[in-house]
């Protein structure tokens, strides 16, 4: 796509932002392009005037940068090196959002642009929501970020090709659009899209900051020309893009927890009480069945195991399969003796996927484990040491 001229700001809001007692900009209100429907744009960003709006992390690697575009004096230059956010201060007040920007990739090297929503943080953890744009490869790619441990490898069936006017030309600016509600959020690329490339819901958090990162390692990624708008509804009312069919029914669903713990206890392995201080908890799957073990186990903090605990009544003593799909390396126990380990869905890195349709696509098989239940309860314990690149959860279904 050819470059865009920057967008000008509207005289209201520099009088609104520079008169004594007046609104800031959070509460102008503007019409937008169809000239019928009023909204309230919350923030508009061309960096011409510094980050003072902006909250930075890894700051050392975000910096405005000028150009020779004349239609993009100056841009925001996201440069890779772990941990860099640029977030935009206050907007987990703004309730539903559309984003409207530009991205531009300056080479081919390893590039992304992700755009962070729902964005909470405390003193031990942050987590947020994550879609990017692939500048080398032409995609989209769902990574949520739980407490520093990317899950993209959680979420492959959303993988998305740019096609056509949504495509990435390096060297070129592209538009791009998000929505957010609650927890969902819609994501556009390419000029005038009036249905998003993917639309995705399956996320545990509904509120929290927005902004951008680049990728961990690779190429620099530069956004210019940003407007924040409210919204009450999604512009695209339609099915669901992808639509995959899930089935947590045919799953292991009812689960609880023990955790974050900093080291191993062995008294929950075997299936004993464990002490006041780590007690079983109820922990919900995802809308697709899955165990989101990230939600629980901290990357930075130091304590990345926990266990996960199901129930399971047989009629009588016989032979089963435990069949999994995982990103995580786990350990299992059925009625307090151990039953091995279950690896990684696969060897090489591209096998990694955790597939919700495991159970069923033959190339999405999964590992399955032999176990030997007894009549009545049996207790199926998964024990997780989470801190693995791209790691997180699993799903689980016990088969005759």
């Amino acid at each position: 796509m050819s470059s865009q001229r920057k967008t000008p700001r509207p005289s209201s809001i520099r009088t609104l932002r520079s008169g004594p007692g007046l609104l800031s900009i959070a509460f102008v209100t503007a019409v937008l392009a169809n000239g019928s429907l009023e909204a309230q744009v919350r923030f508009t960003e061309d960096f011409e005037n510094g980050l003072d709006r902006w909250l930075l992390q890894g700051e050392h690697a975000i910096t405005i940068l000028e150009t020779a575009d004349s239609s993009h004096r100056r841009v925001l230059k996201l440069e890779p090196d772990g941990g860099v956010r640029a977030l935009i201060r206050g907007s987990d007040e703004w309730g539903g959002i559309r984003v409207d920007g530009e991205v531009f990739f300056p080479d081919d090297g390893h590039n992304y642009l992700g755009f962070i929503y729902n964005y909470t943080a405390n003193d031990t953890r942050s987590d947020y929501g994550n879609i990017y744009i692939k500048g080398n490869g032409n995609y989209l790619r769902v990574n949520p970020w739980r407490d520093g441990n990317v899950s993209r490898l959680l979420y492959e069936e959303y993988r998305t090709p740019l096609e056509g006017k949504a495509a990435v030309t390096i060297g070129q600016w592209q538009r791009f659009r998000a929505e957010v509600i609650g927890n969902t959020c819609h994501f556009y690329v390419g000029e005038a899209t009036v249905i998003p490339q993917l639309t995705f819901g399956v996320l545990e958090l509904d509120k929290g900051l927005i902004g951008f990162e680049p990728r961990v390692v690779g190429a620099p990624v530069w956004i210019d020309n940003l407007t924040v708008t409210s919204i009450e509804d999604f512009s695209y009312d339609g099915s669901p893009i992808p639509a995959p069919v899930y089935e947590p029914a045919q799953l292991l669903t009812r689960w609880e927890v023990i955790g974050p713990l900093a080291r191993p206890d062995r008294s929950i392995e075997r299936g004993l009480t464990p002490d006041e201080r780590a007690q079983w908890r109820p922990f919900s799957t995802d809308a697709r069945g899955a165990v989101i073990t990230g939600r629980v186990t901290e990357w930075n903090g130091g304590r990345s195991i926990a266990y996960f605990r199901t129930i399971v009544d047989s009629p009588e003593a016989r032979d089963a399969i435990v069949h999994f799909s995982t990103a995580d390396e786990l350990r299992l126990w059925v009625n307090g003796r151990f039953n091995g380990f279950v690896y990684r869905n696969g060897y090489l890195h591209d096998n990694w996927n955790a597939w919700f349709d495991f159970w069923k696509n033959p190339e999405h098989t999964g590992r399955r484990v032999p176990v030997r239940l007894t009549r009545g309860q049996n207790t199926i314990v998964v024990g997780v040491s989470n801190g693995q690149f791209a790691s997180g959860g699993f799903y689980a279904r016990l088969e005759p």
